[in-house]
């Protein structure tokens, strides 16, 4: 797993958001305190990198975080996740999953 910055059991990122040609699309951030997520699109070819947060071991959607504003720019939300709940972050539509831990 890769971390930068906040030590919040749970956040992850920036990670990169890459096609299957390797070819990096946007960029993925959440922290843990607030259960801010953030999906930048640092590419302008327009596709609107998503990430689609699920419970982990169900499938069972639960929020979703599109940035679909163009090249160089980020879509923030912010959810009420349930504290000790693991949860799966995927790149929707590039099938990489980001993440899976507890969100708190």
């Amino acid at each position: 797993m890769l971390t930068s910055g906040v030590a919040e059991a749970g956040s992850f990122g920036p990670k990169n958001m890459v096609t299957v040609e390797g070819v990096k699309v946007g960029t993925a951030e959440f922290q843990a305190n607030g259960d801010k997520l953030t999906v930048c699109d640092t590419r302008g070819d327009g596709f609107a990198p998503k990430v689609s947060v699920y419970l982990a071991n169900t499938d069972t959607f639960v929020w979703s975080v599109t940035a679909n504003l163009g090249e160089d720019w980020c879509v923030s939300s912010s959810k009420n996740l349930g504290e000790n709940t693991r949860y799966d972050f995927w790149a929707t539509g590039l099938n990489q999953r980001l993440y899976v831990g507890t969100a708190g």
